[in-house]
């Protein structure tokens, strides 16, 4: 049974149940590393209470249209999947995390772990938190990325990232949203074509239904 569900802003003036904001700027150079910014942009999050049993809940913690963590045991916390398209043949070189803005909430109960696998069918899922995260004064995950690496998707190479925006301590029971993550993704092109060598820009092929998803999409 779920209840007492909140909406809880991070301070933006937008509209309940919001989902987060992508965006991305190319800064080409000539000799250095160009640098892609990716800016994520999160304007709050639902707080429900999840009621198991008379004596044990849990706070269920939601980003509208973006994944949760399934690993069984651990806080299952919101996590979204970003791709930044990068120049064919180019490297990466350094991810950094240059500019944050973050809210802490304190919460009533600890967050609702991923439910463990069961073989009775019939049987609810079961919710057993994992003692060596749930036992510590430390915040979980812990990073607010993940380097997934390069995929192809069609015609074009991406960064797959996939990105944290919810910290949770459990000791403390606090939650800290971050409501702004900016990173710098920092490319070596390939080599430049010799002059006179003939260039020509077609439009790339991606599967259908992520155009719009991949950004710095414009720039490939």
């Amino acid at each position: 049974m779920i209840e007492l569900r909140k909406w809880l802003r991070a301070g933006f003036l937008a509209p309940e149940g919001a989902e987060p904001q992508k965006k991305s700027k190319l800064i080409e150079k000539e000799t250095l590393p160009s640098v892609i910014k990716v800016i994520y942009e999160t304007k709050g999050f639902w707080d429900s209470l999840v009621q198991q049993t008379d004596e044990i809940a849990f706070e269920n913690i939601e980003i509208p249209n973006i994944g949760q963590n399934l690993e069984p045991g651990e806080p299952s916390l919101p996590q979204e999947g970003l791709y930044v398209a990068i120049p064919e043949g180019a490297t990466v070189t350094d991810i950094k995390v240059v500019a944050t803005k973050q809210k802490t909430f304190a919460i009533d109960q600890p967050v609702k772990p991923a439910p463990t696998p069961t073989t009775d069918k019939s049987a609810p899922p079961e919710f057993i938190p994992k003692k060596e995260i749930y036992e510590k004064n430390v915040t979980f995950p812990g990073e607010l990325y993940k380097n997934l690496g390069p995929k192809e998707m069609g015609d074009v190479t991406v960064l797959h990232l996939m990105m944290y925006p919810v910290q949770y301590n459990p000791v403390a029971n606090t939650v800290i949203l971050y409501k702004k993550i900016e990173l710098d993704v920092s490319y070596k092109s390939a080599e430049r074509r010799l002059r006179g060598a003939p260039t020509r820009k077609s439009r790339k092929r991606v599967p259908a239904g992520y155009e719009d998803q991949i950004l710095n999409f414009e720039n490939i």
